[in-house]
């Protein structure tokens, strides 16, 4: 047996066993690159295209007026083209739980907007699949398994660059299925590659603590600081002081950084006299954001220390930034996204592939694979599409308004799971009608975006907000591409051929 031959099997199970976890894991890091226009098109609060003039003073008094317990840090990020309001998030001292609130930039004080999950829900089910350290594990596995596939399919295929050309939509299924599989596998290749190895490698510290619990004796935490050259100051138990002007700090940080803008900042023990005001320099024209830290006494203001990252650290960034997409603007996320959808595509052709040459065996057990296709291929787009009918139509007054969100989408995964199970043995009439249930919530969207909101895309179309009309435009492309695979598929099947043995399909 040559390296190819050996090199098949390991590229078939290994890209089968993860493929339906990893397509969960490419279609919500595809979707989250464009996240932060989710969140403002999920908020109606932000269509107007209102410039916020509030400021990092008057967020901080908001959170003394309205939250009474002893806090252990809070931290904001003013607001930017892709995000115009101010965040604000908080953890109370000694119970790790950590709240999140957006203001409202069209009034002249802080308050707060109604909560969603906005498209962040799509970053965090990308990298942990909303189950926390045991969900990072499983995706970090699905990458690993994702590199064997990609290296393994690159070393099988001998005519790689004529599958670049080769496309046949109107041949037999197996071979049109192949073909769109090595099709959008060569396309997307050196993409997939970095994001998979990227993705795997920025948690490699969480992935093998070993190393960093033996030689900091179990305090991972100095270990981080270390490498992030973080500045830590030892709690006083004394009242603090009146604090010093944010944004005065924040014109000063500027002023040091000969304008550069500014990021997060942070106030760690606000409540004591050893509080440090942590300011953070933001850069979204580099890969990787360099993070270079300024440290203030948070009463006087006087400059304890100025971190700036180190070389590893730089580089571990450039690889952070490099998966997330967060330079280079519009255009590389939009590359990102159709790259991403690619692998999608790569995924559902592999798959396809596996069916189709097994399907003449009679073996029983396929109509449950196509249920779980089914269930997971366009149930979770469908779903996905049901999560922003809910924010659209669930009361701005519903308290607990995102966790009634997270149930939508939920709720609407497992009813397009059911229905697969059900027509498992209807595959082409179960596919028509998911997609035309797809154009109708995607054409509706934008309809109901209109009625429910203010900037609805003619308004945001003429005084040229591309960000937010760009959202209403996908959905409308994907609605009408919806129609036509419906229409396709309403068309009775063609008869099958048998083909002899000039006519067999070879993988590679």
């Amino acid at each position: 047996m040559n390296l190819r031959q050996s090199m098949a099997g390991l590229h078939t199970w290994g890209g089968l066993l993860p493929s339906w976890l990893l397509y969960v894991i490419i279609f919500a890091g595809t979707v989250a690159c464009f996240d932060k226009e989710l969140n403002r098109w999920m908020r109606p609060a932000l269509h107007e295209g209102v410039v916020s003039t509030q400021g990092a003073d008057d967020v901080r008094d908001w959170l003394q007026r309205n939250v009474s317990e002893e806090l252990h840090a809070f931290w904001m990020h003013g607001p930017t083209a892709r995000e115009p309001y101010w965040r604000l998030g908080w953890e109370v001292d000694g119970t790790e739980t950590f709240h999140n609130v957006a203001f409202d930039p069209r009034g002249a004080r802080p308050e707060p907007m109604p909560e969603t999950l906005g498209g962040d829900f799509f970053f965090k089910l990308h990298y942990n699949l909303h189950a926390g350290d045991v969900g990072m594990y499983i995706v970090g596995l699905a990458g690993m398994f994702m590199l064997v596939a990609l290296v393994s399919g690159l070393i099988i295929h001998r005519r790689i660059f004529k599958d670049f050309f080769t496309l046949r939509p109107k041949a037999n299924g197996q071979r049109a299925w192949l073909d769109a599989h090595n099709l959008f596998g060569v396309v997307g290749f050196p993409f997939h590659l970095i994001l998979a190895y990227t993705g795997v490698a920025i948690f490699v510290a969480s992935y093998m603590p070993a190393a960093a619990q033996v030689s900091y004796s179990g305090n991972v935490m100095q270990y981080f600081g270390e490498v992030m050259g973080s500045y830590h100051r030892e709690e006083l138990h004394q009242p603090a002081a009146a604090p010093r002007s944010l944004d005065a700090l924040i014109a000063e940080s500027r002023r040091l950084w000969d304008g550069a803008e500014v990021g997060w900042v942070s106030v760690h023990h606000p409540d004591d006299a050893s509080a440090v005001v942590d300011v953070r320099r933001r850069d979204g024209s580099r890969i990787g954001t360099p993070q270079d830290t300024l440290t203030y006494d948070a009463t006087s203001g006087e400059l304890l220390n100025r971190q700036d990252a180190s070389t590893g650290y730089r580089a571990y960034l450039w690889l952070a930034g490099l998966h997330m997409a967060q330079f280079g603007g519009s255009l590389v996320r939009l590359l990102y996204l159709l790259m991403g959808l690619c692998g999608c595509a790569m995924l559902v052709g592999g798959l396809q592939v596996w069916l189709a040459k097994r399907e003449g065996r009679g073996d029983r057990s396929l109509v449950w694979v196509r249920a779980l296709n089914a269930s997971v291929f366009a149930g979770l787009p469908l779903a996905s599409l049901a999560l922003l009918w809910g924010s659209r139509l669930i009361p701005a007054t519903f308290s607990e308004r995102a966790i009634a969100e997270g149930w939508v989408f939920v709720g609407a995964w497992l009813l397009m799971a059911l229905w697969a199970v059900l027509e498992r043995r209807n595959a082409r009439r179960l596919l028509r009608h998911q997609l035309l249930l797809g154009a109708v919530l995607a054409l509706g969207l934008p309809l109901l975006n209109g009625l429910t909101a203010d900037g609805h895309l003619l308004a945001n179309l003429a005084r040229g907000d591309w960000a937010l009309a760009s959202v209403d435009l996908f959905l409308i492309a994907v609605g009408l591409i919806c129609l036509a695979c419906a229409r396709r598929f309403s068309a009775a099947p063609a008869r099958a051929v048998v083909p002899g043995r000039a006519n067999r399909v070879r993988e590679a």
